[in-house]
């Protein structure tokens, strides 16, 4: 299934017309959740030439680590059983790309965190579960910092950021235990963060999260 999130926004637009066993109930939420996140670099922005030491030092080996625990909190609005509008604020997490040229080495950390608004097309599946997709906007700030050793030791240098604008989807299951309080498992993509079309580049990265969340009704 290539596109999980257009599939669930289908399938809740075709049950919204079909009355309810059930009393069709809005409310307000919120929630916290913790997950696994990922980044996939963009090659071109990273490979050697995103190293300011490497540039004119000469070629250098390189290592990656584009995993990392996020963290995200979200308010929202069931406006029916099929439809709720989110708010949520994730910090994607903080990645390394590392360069060394014999001498120093090089540590860029690329840390992303962002404000998203979606849409929650929503399937009831029983009274207290139901399976969703995600669809809106992110807001993103990534930020690259430099941090050498063996050159000069432990000081971090060439710090920048930006903002952007991305597509962010996703998909899950939330169950809610007596109708109140419940869980939430959700995958999101955060689309392309970054940006490397000013300089200095800051670098683009893909980022992922797959989360586990607690919601509270009120």
């Amino acid at each position: 299934m290539k596109h999980p999130a257009l599939c669930c926004a289908v399938a809740a637009l075709l049950l919204s017309g079909v009355p309810s066993a059930h009393a069709q109930n809005t409310y307000w939420y919120a929630g916290v959740g913790a997950g696994y996140s990922r980044v996939q670099f963009y090659p071109a922005d990273f490979s050697f030439g995103g190293s300011p030491t490497c540039s004119p030092r000469g070629p250098c080996t390189e290592s990656k680590k584009e995993f990392d625990g996020g963290f995200q909190g979200f308010l929202g609005y069931q406006i029916n059983r099929n439809w709720a509008a989110e708010v949520s604020y994730a910090t994607v997490g903080k990645f390394h790309y590392k360069y060394n040229d014999g001498t120093v080495t090089q540590d860029a950390v690329y840390k992303v965190t962002g404000v998203g608004f979606s849409a929650i097309p929503t399937v009831p599946l029983t009274r207290n579960l139901s399976v969703y997709g995600r669809f809106g906007a992110f807001f993103s700030q990534a930020r690259l910092t430099f941090y050498n050793s063996g050159f000069v030791n432990g000081a971090s240098s060439d710090g920048r950021q930006v903002s952007g604008t991305s597509f962010i989807t996703g998909f899950g299951a939330q169950y809610f235990f007596g109708g109140e309080n419940g869980i939430r498992l959700e995958y999101e993509n955060f689309g392309t963060v970054g940006d490397c079309s000013t300089q200095p580049c800051v670098g683009r990265a893909n980022a992922k999260m797959a989360s586990a969340n607690l919601i509270f009704k009120f």
